[in-house]
């Protein structure tokens, strides 16, 4: 009898091990075999935001992640892909079109722009996963008394532009707002302005009277500001998605691929303007608000 209860004991403290080894202890120590997976965010506060909430998220995960500084913009975290720098990035879609096929027809369908960047990146060793709801797009952005209601309206005002110094490389940016065959808009002159809350301050300052900044931007409707109809199709779809290494998806399989699209289909553009609140209104660091994200979603 008495060694029948013990073995039962026994079995009872087996099972429950068995269970805890299995559940995990729910703080991502869980590890997943597999390399380091190297994330670096663009240097605006939305990416640095993003690229946080992907890098926390993988570590909850169990993944071996390191997040890196955040560093220059698209051009960098492609190369970085490129020369094996970095194994994961999240990049708005359409902004990869213009890199990748910038002689590409732009389109405002995700799927158009998605079969054109897809085999881009694959030629260059990544691989791109599905696209997010979450739209921060392009943005022609005037004071709140100007007349214009479309893009189109601007040509004949006359006005000061301002835009970081990418948007003035850009076919779907200043290059296309200036050409004939698409706007033909003449600006009295050009001011670059670094990407960011300082492009709503020269708009209200009057230093500018249009600024090329993103949907997502809160300053927008805090400032009373509008945002002007493409009403030529100039912008492309810009939902947000993540690219990694090929090489480094498929020593880790169909998990990986399967974490981050699940993570991507979480978030929203109405997520996106929240981070935006939080770190360019009330000043917040993007790994704290990223942290606060992850713990309301139940996902670290």
């Amino acid at each position: 009898m008495k060694f029948s209860i013990l073995k039962k004991l026994i079995l009872l403290t087996v099972a429950l091990a068995v269970v805890m080894t299995a559940c995990g202890d729910g703080d991502g120590d869980s590890a997943v075999d597999g390399p380091t997976i190297r994330l670096r965010g663009q240097d605006f506060s939305e990416a640095v935001t993003i690229a946080e909430v992907y890098g926390q998220y993988l570590l909850a995960k169990g993944y071996d992640v390191e997040i890196l500084t955040p560093a220059g913009f698209r051009t960098e975290a492609i190369d970085g892909l490129r020369n094996d720098e970095l194994d994961l990035i999240v990049d708005y879609i359409g902004g990869s079109l213009t890199a990748l096929a910038p002689d590409a027809a732009t389109s405002a369908d995700p799927d158009a722009v998605v079969a054109i960047i897809g085999p881009a990146y694959e030629e260059i060793g990544a691989t791109l996963l599905d696209y997010s709801p979450a739209v921060d797009g392009d943005a022609f952005v005037v004071r709140g008394d100007s007349p214009a209601t479309t893009i189109s309206d601007v040509a004949s005002l006359g006005y000061v532009f301002g835009a970081s110094a990418q948007c003035f490389e850009r076919p779907q940016c200043y290059l296309g707002y200036t050409d004939p065959a698409v706007y033909g808009i003449t600006f009295a002159e050009t001011v670059t302005v670094e990407f960011g809350p300082l492009l709503g301050e020269a708009l209200a300052a009057g230093e500018v009277d249009a600024v090329v900044w993103n949907t997502t931007a809160p300053q927008i409707t805090e400032q009373g500001f509008k945002v002007l109809e493409d009403d030529q199709g100039l912008h492309p779809a810009q939902n947000i998605a993540p690219i990694i290494s090929t090489e480094l998806l498929d020593a880790y399989g169909d998990q990986l691929r399967n974490d981050l699209n699940e993570l991507s289909a979480m978030i929203t553009t109405a997520d996106l303007l929240a981070w935006n609140t939080e770190t360019d209104i009330a000043k917040r660091e993007s790994d704290d608000v990223a942290t606060e994200w992850l713990e309301a979603k139940s996902l670290n």
